[in-house]
């Protein structure tokens, strides 16, 4: 029997927004934070097969996409690592770090190589809150600036380029992209449409609710919010609030200790890091040689290197080659969160993805870590971290994000 939406354990969801996204029948809703079955489902089970909550098959996923280049076990398979920026520097000043992934886009819609580009905004009706939305210009593309800490279903979008013709390019995390990897895999005609997959690096996303109590420990209401950025005030920048005639900033640290507290169970069973099965994947660069707002380029498929190639040669970025030992290096803590502790993790867990890679090799250290790390996700997450969390001053909090800063990158 064809398994279905009943069938998928919700435990694992990621909220990507994938089943809601390709539904045949529209029977799939989202609501905060969370998916529900409320029309009529017919049981073609699209939605079960696509689910990247349940199931990544990067054996066969890299098979489909990647032929003869390296495969590294904390990387995937790529051809190039780089760092780079944008050139042109309000785009540059603007961006959470060098601007890379506005400047493909752009890049891809001046020279007509696509029609649209998925791309997720601030809502301007609710400037706290997300949006995806297909952009079509230079401007739409920069309203769309700067990441976005908050759990999106952007794969929702897919519903929306089922209804319109022509070429689109996709920016989102893994969990985005190995769903639609799933789907042109599997020969769902629209998935091939998007022809260009650009993909951040993600240590793990954030609820909502970080954001909620973030503008409540402002004493501020969602209602007096004119813009919010994650990541405003310069690179490295840091969660930014315009409100009542004045800007309120925390510094980027602080998500150190929100990232404890909100973040999603699903996230802690996460394999990818640098999104692996990408075109290309973008993301911050942590190097003391490296000054300015630079990002992390990691090259993987034809495709990407074609884009990336086009926008050097068009004088839209600026590049520079970096060693596969400095980019580990900058992300080594992540890292080791992502493959050698998840797999300790992973012991610990009954319900659990399926990745069928190859379990790493495991030290004394990494059981170690690996376990004290279960443990301190289980309690940071509990509600009474958060109640206390709500109450803690943002002094004290600012205090207990830097040490844990410390310990996380040891």
């Amino acid at each position: 029997m064809t398994k279905s939406f009943r069938d998928i354990n919700l435990d694992l969801c990621t909220y990507c927004g994938t089943c809601v996204g390709i539904c045949p029948s529209n029977a799939i809703v989202s609501k905060n934070e969370s998916v529900y079955l409320e029309g009529n489902c017919i049981g073609c089970g699209l939605c079960y097969k696509a689910c990247p909550g349940i199931k990544v098959d990067f054996q066969s996923l890299n098979s489909y996409i990647f032929q003869k280049d390296s495969y590294d076990p904390s990387f995937g398979y790529f051809k190039k690592q780089y760092i780079a920026h944008s050139v042109e520097e309000n785009i540059r000043s603007n961006a959470s770090s060098g601007g890379v992934v506005t400047t493909l886009l752009i890049y891809l819609i001046e020279n007509k190589l696509v029609d649209g580009v998925v791309v997720t905004g601030m809502d301007p009706e609710r400037p706290w809150h997300y949006k995806v939305k297909i952009a079509r210009t230079k401007d739409e593309i920069c309203n769309a600036i700067q990441s976005k800490y908050s759990l999106v279903p952007v794969n929702e979008i897919l519903k929306e380029i089922t209804e319109n013709e022509g070429d689109f390019a996709f920016v989102g995390l893994p969990c985005h992209i190995h769903a639609i990897r799933t789907l042109q895999k599997d020969k769902w005609s629209n998935a091939n449409k998007i022809k260009y997959l650009i993909g951040l690096f993600c240590g793990f996303n954030m609820s909502i609710d970080a954001t909620c109590d973030l503008i409540s420990k402002h004493k501020l209401s969602q209602e007096q919010i004119k813009e919010l950025k994650y990541r405003g005030g310069g690179h490295p920048g840091g969660f930014t609030i315009s409100a009542n005639s004045k800007t309120l900033s925390l510094n980027k640290f602080y998500y150190n200790i929100l990232n404890l507290i909100y973040v999603p169970d699903r996230c802690l069973m996460c394999t990818d890091l640098f999104n692996e099965l990408a075109d290309i994947s973008v993301g911050d660069i942590w190097k003391k040689r490296v000054e300015g707002a630079w990002s992390s380029v990691i090259v993987r498929s034809e495709i990407g290197d074609k884009l990336l190639s086009g926008a050097l040669e068009n004088n839209y970025l600026k590049c520079a080659s970096i060693e596969k030992s400095e980019l580990y290096n900058s992300h080594r803590h992540l890292i080791k969160h992502k493959k050698q502790y998840l797999a300790v993790r992973l012991k610990l867990r009954e319900v659990k993805p399926l990745y069928s890679l190859k379990v790493p090799s495991l030290k004394a250290s990494d059981y170690f870590y690996g376990s004290f790390f279960y443990v301190l996700f289980f309690v940071s997450t509990s509600r009474f971290t958060k109640a206390i969390f709500k109450f803690t001053p943002l002094s004290l909090i600012g205090f207990a994000s830097k040490s844990i800063n410390l310990l996380i990158r040891k």
